[in-house]
């Protein structure tokens, strides 16, 4: 495969700004990050348009000065991710366990309940890909659909640290072919699924609003029979430390009605999901515009159920 020479200076780039910011002090690091996320939170007058509309539509009956309080938390976790992934690839390079800075808690018990083969989803809170590796630890190996960078030498070595941490991931465009392989292979299959689907969707209500929703997990799921466990990795203190967090693992039930069965599992998920949130809204992704795509009234049928196949994409991920 040839290799662009722009491409080179990018990884070389990437491995010195990974390497520094996984051995910045952590106390200075988050902090930095922390203050610089509220400031953009402040300043960016469009995403904070997106956040309070989201904030309001989940707490409905909390005053503005409040959701902007959470609003303004949120992002500042949200500019710690990137400090997070370093520390995390890192990590993993050197063959480290990714439960010396996650604790599984409560999780522990409804983890070991459940068989394989399964979903693993979560949503884009406290950090989603430590939640991934770890699950990938948890059940010795798992599969997984996330963007994928298009820089070759890149993608390579960040692709080569997720799969020591046992995690295989698949690139988001048609990906969803390489989960179900993985699935009979590995047995875990691990989604973000809370984000706006630009194509295809599955219209359901998302705190008490139509969004359009990720269905090529659920469409997997119904057709297979495998159980789904919604969880994630919330930060615990200012810096590089989670501890696991799940709701109850449930089957989705089919009947027979393709697009009934499809449009009850959307709901199922996202009441999960929505469960999940709420254990810390404070380290949440509010800043997405999570209700930009809707229906007309005269294709909502047509667009609540969707397709049974294609790929999993979303407006990020």
């Amino acid at each position: 495969m040839k290799v662009r020479f722009i491409d080179r200076l990018v990884y070389i780039a990437a491995r010195i700004a990974i390497g520094i910011a996984a051995r910045v002090p952590q106390w200075f690091g988050y902090t930095a990050a922390d203050g610089l996320g509220r400031l953009w939170f402040r300043f960016d007058r469009r995403r904070r348009g997106y956040g309070l509309k989201f904030l309001r539509q989940a707490f409905p009956d909390r005053p503005d000065h409040e959701l902007l309080r959470i609003g303004s938390r949120a992002t500042g976790n949200l500019f710690k991710v990137p400090l997070d992934m370093a520390r995390l690839t890192r990590l993993l390079a050197r063959g480290g366990d990714v439960r010396s800075v996650l604790d599984y808690g409560n999780a522990a018990p409804l983890l070991a309940s459940l068989p394989k083969p399964c979903f693993g989803l979560t949503a884009h809170l406290g950090n989603w890909e430590v939640a991934a590796v770890g699950m990938a630890q948890w059940f010795g190996g798992a599969d997984s659909v996330a963007r994928i960078s298009k820089n070759p030498l890149l993608e390579s070595w960040i692709l080569a640290n997720r799969e020591r941490g046992g995690l295989v991931v698949h690139p988001r465009r048609g990906g969803i072919r390489g989960l179900a392989a993985g699935l009979e292979r590995s047995g875990v299959g691990l989604m973000v699924v809370d984000q706006n689907q630009r194509l295809r969707g599955v219209f359901a209500p998302f705190f008490g609003k139509l969004a359009s929703c990720e269905r090529a997990a659920v469409t997997l799921a119904l057709r297979k029979g495998y159980p789904i466990l919604v969880g994630g990795a919330i930060r615990r203190g200012r810096g590089f430390k989670f501890e696991m967090v799940a709701m109850e693992p449930f089957t989705l039930q089919a009947t027979g009605d393709r697009a009934a069965d499809l449009q009850a599992a959307v709901r199922r998920v996202n009441a999960a999901v929505e469960q999940l949130v709420l254990l810390a809204p404070e380290q949440y992704l509010w800043i997405h515009d999570r209700y930009r795509t809707q229906p007309s009234a005269s294709d909502l049928p047509e667009a609540a159920y969707g397709d049974d196949d294609g790929d999993a994409r979303g407006d990020g991920g």
